[in-house]
């Protein structure tokens, strides 16, 4: 008999990477309150009932039992109504505005997939997902600078070159360190087509930066369609402008100087790699998940 996989007839599980509760949270306050009232009542129930009782750990000599109230375990309590409250919500959330057919979808990807998308649309787009090469480098390299001073580490530097390193960290963070947003490329699934750029704040994050290399579901809010000749930093220098064409010009002019470093750490960075240019599309991301 010849091996085969079976695929589940439905998804009911989302390994989620990302999650903007804020958003979820006010969108649905807006459009059914109640819901959020629902199950926030639901977990109350569930933290006033505390984690009451005992858990057998092992047997044995190395056996023992754990005896827990609401007080002995409170911090682990409180991890799980979090969790639970804000993927509930989501899904509350996500099943409403797919009823009240309030989420744009694509049936496929080509050069004209764009021309009825606007901004402030809710849309949800799968494909290849992948942070830019300027935020894989400023990452990697605070991580290479923070191993050259641990001097049990095999990246290890001493002298000149350990100073050189720290200069260097502060060079970069001083010019990216401004910002917690995090852009990221997604290649949709289909023909050739306009690029999709993805807007990110690092502290809605669900685990590393790391995960996000590979083919995910993206719940997003279009921010912009840019047109033909249109442009948008592929790392912001300050969240507390709008882009400006002097922040363009700076990072341009300064991606240069980031090739050759680039290179060292295994890090390809194109002399174009400052701006996403249109036609694209560009997403503020809600929740992301496979």
């Amino acid at each position: 008999m010849m091996a085969a996989y079976n695929p589940p007839k439905k998804r009911v599980h989302r390994g989620y990477v990302y999650l903007d509760d804020s958003t979820v949270m006010n969108s649905l306050s807006a459009i059914e309150s109640g819901k959020i009232d629902e199950v926030v009542a639901k977990i109350n129930q569930a933290r006033d009932g505390g984690f009451s009782g005992s858990i057998n750990a092992g047997a044995g000599a190395f056996g023992g039992k754990i005896e827990g109230g609401k007080k002995t375990i409170s911090s682990f309590e409180e991890e799980v109504v979090r969790t639970r409250t804000r993927f509930s919500i989501f899904e509350i959330w996500y099943q409403k505005i797919v009823a009240e057919k309030a989420l744009g979808t694509f049936s496929g990807w080509d050069d004209t997939v764009l021309s009825a998308v606007e901004p402030g649309d809710t849309l949800e787009v799968s494909g290849a997902l992948q942070i830019v090469p300027l935020q894989t480098l400023f990452r990697l390299f605070r991580w290479f600078a923070a191993q050259a001073q641990d001097q049990s580490s095999p990246f290890a530097q001493k002298g000149e070159e350990l100073k050189g390193t720290k200069a260097g960290l502060r060079s970069l963070e001083a010019l990216l360190g401004g910002t917690d947003e995090v852009l990221a490329m997604l290649r949709p699934e289909g023909d050739a087509g306009p690029a999709v750029a993805v807007i990110l704040d690092a502290n809605w994050l669900i685990g590393g930066l790391g995960r996000l290399d590979g083919t995910y579901t993206v719940v997003a809010q279009v921010e912009m369609v840019l047109e033909e000749g249109d442009k948008w930093p592929t790392l912001r220098l300050t969240a507390d402008a709008p882009v400006t064409k002097l922040e363009r010009d700076t990072l341009t002019a300064v991606v240069g100087n980031f090739i050759e470093p680039a290179e060292a750490l295994g890090v390809t960075i194109a002399a174009d790699e400052a701006e996403l240019s249109g036609p694209a599309l560009l997403l503020r991301a809600i929740a992301i998940y496979r």
